[in-house]
């Protein structure tokens, strides 16, 4: 869940990005993982799902181990639309907290972004062939 207030818009890397609408200082929490909003399903689960659906939570979700089992992480808001950067300005400190805090001070109208090999198990196949340093993203 986003703890700052965000909006979607066109993205220089990706499709859509998200974007702050207000100035984050380097050490705040942005994001942190909240089930009443944020979403985790089984990953053998999904491919029971049908085809549009395994391909949103494909497109949208990120794969990551939870309790010893691999699972898809949606999240609920804006969020999703987090697009990867190599040098990223949220970042995860904790394994042991889901969240992302500001790695840097982000002004008001800035993408943010994560680096998706830092959390994201499928991180390779949404970045394709051009790997690290890739502008795709999963917007």
């Amino acid at each position: 869940m986003l703890l700052v207030d965000t909006t979607l818009g066109p993205s220089s890397i990706n499709g859509l990005g998200c974007f702050t609408n207000q100035r984050i200082r380097r050490g705040e929490t942005v994001w942190l993982f909240d089930q009443r909003i944020d979403f985790r399903l089984p990953l053998v689960a999904v491919g029971d799902l049908p085809g549009p659906a395994q391909d949103f939570f494909h497109k949208y979700g990120y794969v990551e181990v939870v309790g010893g089992e691999r699972v898809v992480t949606l999240c609920g808001d804006h969020a999703k639309h987090m697009n990867h950067s190599d040098d990223p300005n949220l970042v995860s400190l904790d394994e042991e907290i889901d969240s992302n805090i500001a790695a840097r001070d982000i002004e008001e109208g800035e993408e943010l972004t994560c680096d998706y090999y830092s959390f994201d198990l499928d991180a390779e196949r949404k970045l394709g062939e051009r790997g690290r340093g890739s502008p795709m993203a999963r917007s």
